[in-house]
């Protein structure tokens, strides 16, 4: 069994789902013909050193694999039958290469990894100052409210008193009239 490693160029007017099944074809090419696909790299979008059926960009990927030498022409129609590929390059890699790409590999992993329990981090820190901050703007309509209430109930109380006062100057008042018995 051989290391091989491709080079793809795909057309960046495609979405990701559709790179993804370009690769997952490739992928089972390869494991059809007993070999195994040990790195894909992504490369993401670059310019062409010169354009291609109209366009200045594509999408690189490096794509290393393990398999038997007779493969390569079932890869090469498959690329050639496969519209969405704009070119392809395959070339036997060493065992430097191999490892080197590995080595990449696992470190854009841990980076990848890194940046994503950052986000992640960043986003909870985020949600919790959101609901401290809704927290205290809902104690503080509570406190408002409250304040509101123990008002309106002190004047209540006021207007309250100030009617039995009045009531009860009114029965003194009657109290003390002489009654007019005129009959």
């Amino acid at each position: 069994m051989e290391k091989y490693e491709i080079m793809l160029i795909i057309s960046p007017e495609l979405e990701k789902e559709e790179h993804e099944e370009v690769l997952g074809g490739l992928t089972s090419e390869i494991e059809k013909g007993n070999g195994s696909v040990d790195i894909i790299l992504d490369w993401r979008r670059r310019r062409l050193a010169y354009e291609i059926n109209k366009l200045q960009e594509g999408h690189y990927y490096l794509v290393y694999f393990t398999a038997q030498g007779s493969i390569i022409p079932e890869l090469e129609h498959y690329f050639k039958v496969t519209d969405s590929i704009m070119r392809y390059m395959i070339v036997r890699a060493t065992e430097q290469e191999f490892a080197a790409a590995i080595e990449k590999a696992e470190r854009e992993a841990a980076k990848a990894r890194e940046e994503s329990e950052k986000k992640a981090a960043e986003e909870i820190a985020n949600t919790e100052t959101e609901v401290e901050e809704t927290a205290e703007v809902e104690s503080d309509a509570v406190q408002e409210s409250s304040t509101t209430v123990e008002v309106e109930a002190d004047e209540a109380q006021d207007d309250l008193a100030e009617e039995i006062t009045k009531t009860e100057e009114t029965e003194e008042m009657l109290k003390d009239e002489p009654v007019n018995e005129d009959k």
